[in-house]
């Protein structure tokens, strides 16, 4: 271990921190040798800055990680459950309760994958160790103390301590989609859990997603707003599943196109992060992968995924593929986007992987500025309809304005002033100045 590597105190010193190696039994297979060890976040002034000042999607990431977790646990141990156990009960105890109600605080993972941790630890582990990157970043760009110049600096040192370990590191070269859907085993999971499937990947587009609103707002107030809608479009995606989850699995430099042109590597990475998350999917869920070859797939893949010379592709190849599967088919984007959800252009778990981008069914002439942000429909009707929500929304910001209780929680929180703010600024110039006078507390900018 190098001097100054910094080591997660945890619970998991069952696999093996303090030694590097630990003994774990994988049924039905004998007893294997692990050399997959965990780490921490690198020592920086900037962590925990994300869950500081912006609670509400920090704690989602922690019911994130319970989604995850279960759903390999019951593919693994409950081989023989039917798909309503994921599609229904599960599904609606995440949604419904777990979402609703996130954990305070990140979960420990192996409590919940018991079988799976057991499995394959080494996957588990390349999951949490991106995770850490995923979390040390939004820590960067949510740090209001920084410049540009210094989030830069700092994220080019979170990707080099990343990648300090390649034995658990995913790769910074993009992977084709022959990897992930071109396999014997592949899209298993998604024919058989759609909806559990578009419930991981509406979790990746937000994953992504959030950068975009900490990379573009313009200032505290204003990204405090816009990662407040970027989580409200998570929600609204859960609605009527899966009808209105992604179609297909969101692409970093298609969600987040600010993100991944400042930082290539890690929108590189983390694309070969939800890859691999499907592609374990589909090795337990798939019925051609016997019980006894299951972790010889998953450690097969978690290599592939690790080196640099298997299923690569150039960055501009990356780039175009993720614009050539349609924006709308993603998702759409995490920022600047219209009420109403894109309508995609594919079937629900399109298989993209040795497709040439003219040769995709409805992406023939897809232009990020061409795709369309509204599903087709009667203009007049949703004029109606916006209208009559403006409405709605000053007559219950009134309501609000009533309420002492109200009036306290605004002067605490800085995400809801934020929110509040913005509500104010897209209201009709008449009702302005007397909307703003009813919460004091935010004290707007004169326009």
């Amino acid at each position: 271990m190098k001097i100054g590597t910094a080591i997660r105190p945890s619970m998991r010193v069952a696999l093996g921190l303090t030694a590097g190696l630990v003994l774990l039994t994988a049924p039905p297979a004998a007893a294997q040798w692990s050399q997959a060890y965990e780490q921490f976040y690198l020592p920086a002034k900037h962590n925990w800055k994300f869950r500081q000042n912006f609670r509400t999607a920090d704690r989602l990431f922690n019911a994130f990680d319970y989604g995850h977790a279960i759903l390999y646990e019951t593919l693994y141990a409950r081989p023989d459950a039917p798909p309503s156990l994921l599609e229904d009960k599960e599904y609606d105890f995440i949604t419904k309760k777990l979402l609703v109600r996130p954990p305070r605080v990140p979960l420990e993972e192996s409590a919940i994958e018991i079988e799976y941790a057991k499995l394959a630890p080494e996957a588990k582990i390349m999951f949490d160790w991106a995770h850490i990157l995923h979390r040390q970043l939004y820590d960067v760009l949510a740090d209001e103390r920084l410049s540009r110049e210094e989030q830069d600096r700092a994220a080019a040192e979170l990707i080099r301590y990343y990648k300090s370990r390649p034995d658990i590191a995913f790769s910074s070269i993009p992977k084709t989609m022959q990897l992930m859907e071109g396999q014997y085993y592949s899209t298993v999971f998604r024919q058989r859990y759609p909806k559990f499937n578009g419930l991981i990947w509406a979790y990746h587009w937000l994953q992504i997603g959030l950068y975009e609103p900490l990379l573009t707002a313009r200032s505290e107030d204003e990204k405090q707003t816009a990662v407040t809608a970027t989580v409200a479009r998570f929600w609204q995606m859960l609605e009527e599943p899966p009808n209105r989850m992604p179609r297909i699995m969101p692409m970093t430099t298609a969600v987040a196109p600010e993100f991944a042109r400042r930082y290539p590597e890690a929108a590189i990475i983390f694309d070969n992060l939800h890859s691999m998350h499907d592609v374990v999917s589909d090795i337990l869920a798939s019925p051609d992968v016997p019980r006894n070859r299951k972790r010889e797939e998953i450690l097969r893949a978690a290599a592939r995924y690790r080196d640099g010379v298997s299923f690569v592709m150039s960055e501009p190849e990356w780039r175009e593929m993720a614009v050539a599967m349609g924006l709308e088919n993603q998702g759409g984007p995490a920022v600047g986007f219209l009420p109403p959800l894109p309508e995609g252009t594919v079937e629900r778990g399109a298989v993209m992987a040795g497709m040439q981008p003219g040769a995709m069914p409805g992406m023939e002439h897809q232009h990020p500025a061409a795709a369309p942000q509204v599903a087709p429909g009667r203009p007049a009707d949703a004029a109606a309809v916006l209208a009559r929500i403006q409405e709605l929304l000053i007559d219950l910001y009134m309501v609000m304005g009533d309420d002492p209780a109200i009036q306290e929680r605004v002067k605490a929180d800085a995400s809801l002033r934020g929110l509040l703010l913005e509500l104010i600024n897209l209201m009709p110039e008449e009702h302005y100045d007397h909307l703003r006078s009813l919460i004091p507390a935010l004290n707007p900018p004169e326009r």
